[in-house]
């Protein structure tokens, strides 16, 4: 979608690992990245379900059912020239501040030269889940915060 930036962000196995290792985790994001290739064949969620019952054959439909059989995406994309180059749009890369997984219990590993913050050997789906949302949240701040002077005003941030 025009003015859309879309990015699968939830990774729970990210932050249960944080949660277990006690790491923090930086929030980051490059304004231009989506620019850089183009996808071949996109897929409207809307049309993809009047097309299904009409059979109708449509190669992004095919790639997207592929993608979900095999449990990972695929995409046709090309670049400058329909090659696989990439285009050289502007790139602006935001970085924000750490989320600590266990919030004021920063501490010094044991060889005392890295940060580190209170472990949790088995942390629980609500405690990975607060994780997440204290993440995205910070996520949708960068975005807003950067989007203006990134060159990217009207954008909206879809997290999925």
């Amino acid at each position: 979608l025009p003015f859309t930036q879309t990015i699968k962000a939830k990774r729970y196995g990210l932050m249960k690992l944080s949660l277990q290792t006690g790491a923090r985790i930086f929030p980051a994001f490059v304004f231009g990245a989506s620019d850089m290739l183009d996808q071949l064949f996109h897929v409207d969620q809307n049309v993809a379900s009047k097309e299904k019952d009409a059979k109708t054959f449509d190669i992004g439909l095919m790639m997207q059912s592929i993608s979900r059989k095999l449990k990972g995406g695929i995409a046709l994309y090309y670049g400058q020239y329909y090659l696989p180059v990439p285009h050289t749009p502007k790139l602006s890369m935001v970085l924000g501040d750490p989320i600590y997984p266990v919030e004021n219990t920063s501490e010094r590993n044991v060889n005392g030269n890295k940060l580190t913050c209170k472990r949790i050997a088995n942390p629980t789906d609500a405690q990975v889940e607060e994780l997440m949302d204290r993440y995205v949240n910070a996520l949708q701040c960068l975005f807003e915060q950067y989007k203006v002077e990134a060159g990217y005003p009207n954008d909206r941030l879809v997290i999925t």
